[in-house]
């Protein structure tokens, strides 16, 4: 494996079908096309309070690598794993790709959430670069030690090709009102304010939105949710579940 490689690293089976790891796939689909020698491994054992298995995996495939070389560890990989990161960063170089801190999990007890933000900060400072789906989460990081000036944003986007398919619905249907179903507890890494934001400016549409997620996490955010709705003029369309 030559050192001017670039791999990503996940853990699992890459070519599961979730939206973080067909992210990952795009990535190097788009960095291959461009001439960047790119290449996608999967690790093996329980992610992301690592067992055995995955501390072994990490470990050999990072051994296996030659000097300098470029690797992108996505968060679920890497930040349950930092001592393993440690005995490579001197000779690797080492980034981060991380969707969002796996100490803001929902249904963390304050034991695990205390681990995840000790391990996570940890091997977030083995790494150089580090690369956020969100700008939420390059701001969150500042609490994980990571300074602004190493993180980059790569917000997700949408295929061409999804715009090119022919529309699925007849004339008559395109008539009725459109139901739009929102599902997650009400949290600024879930951003349901910027939906309201969105909507907001689409009211000569007939569209309804119904919001499916517990408000007990993020009390204050929800409450500012639903007061976004009020403001809005939107409250006869957007309907909390």
């Amino acid at each position: 494996m030559p050192a001017s490689e670039l791999w990503f690293v996940v853990p699992g089976d890459p070519g599961q079908n979730t939206g973080g790891y067909r992210y990952v796939r795009r990535l190097v689909e788009v960095l291959v096309k461009a001439g960047i020698p790119v290449k996608l491994a999967g690790l093996e054992g329980a992610f992301p309070k690592p067992d055995d298995f995955a501390r072994q995996s990490l470990d050999r495939f990072l051994a296996g690598l030659p000097d300098g070389t470029r690797v992108v560890l996505d968060g679920l990989a890497m930040s349950g794993l930092p001592e393993v990161l440690q005995r490579h960063q001197s000779r690797l170089n080492l980034m981060a790709l991380v969707h969002h801190p796996l100490a803001d999990e929902n249904g963390l007890s304050e034991q695990e959430q205390a681990w995840f933000k000790h391990s996570e900060t940890t091997a977030l400072a083995c790494v150089g670069a580090v690369f956020t789906t969100s700008h939420y989460t390059a701001e969150r990081l500042q609490a994980f030690g990571v300074t602004p000036a190493r993180v980059t944003t790569a917000l997700p986007a949408v295929d061409d090709a999804f715009f090119q398919q022919s529309p699925r619905i007849g004339r008559r249907d395109a008539t009725r009102a459109i139901h739009l179903l929102c599902v997650g507890h009400l949290s600024p890494r879930k951003a349901q304010h910027q939906l309201i934001q969105a909507l907001a400016q689409l009211t000569h549409l007939d569209w309804r939105l119904r919001l499916v997620g517990s408000a007990g996490r993020a009390t204050d955010y929800a409450s500012g949710v639903r007061a976004l709705v009020r403001e809005s003029g939107l409250e006869s369309r957007v309907e909390f579940a």
